[in-house]
């Protein structure tokens, strides 16, 4: 059975891209969750979470920060009420690439703590301002 011209162009071009840029002799580069994390909270301003939630809230991002562990979580949400705003599709929540349970080293157990400092102050103001009536 002979392929139409177009059908065997299109598997000959996939033939070729699916092998592109990958070279036998070199491991595939993977950034370790120290690097991930560095470069995740260099995204946001660690120094004033508030500043970050008023440029979401600006945008319409209502959501939680989490923190990845066995499983993401919101550090700053503690009562079972409020945690149903995290689970709500109106708020929901966003974790942070390069938290986890597992810490590589000293250097990522810091970045770690200071990621769950921005998110339990980004996480208690959110909530805050939804009690007010603010959000």
């Amino acid at each position: 059975m002979r392929l139409p011209n177009c059908i065997a162009v299109v598997l000959t071009i996939l033939c070729f891209t699916s092998h592109w840029n990958v070279s036998a002799n070199e491991p595939p580069q993977t950034k370790s969750q120290t690097e991930v994390l560095a470069a995740t909270l260099a995204s946001l301003n660690l120094k004033n979470p508030v500043a970050d939630l008023d440029a979401n809230v600006a945008k319409g991002d209502l959501r939680f920060i989490g923190i990845n562990g066995y499983s993401c979580n919101a550090p700053g949400v503690d009562k079972d009420e409020d945690d149903r705003l995290v689970t709500s599709a109106r708020y929901g929540l966003r974790c942070l690439s390069g938290t986890g349970d597992v810490l590589e080293s000293d250097k990522h157990k810091a970045l770690v703590d200071k990621a769950l400092e921005y998110a339990r102050e980004y996480n208690k103001t959110l909530l805050a301002r939804i009690h007010a009536g603010a959000i």
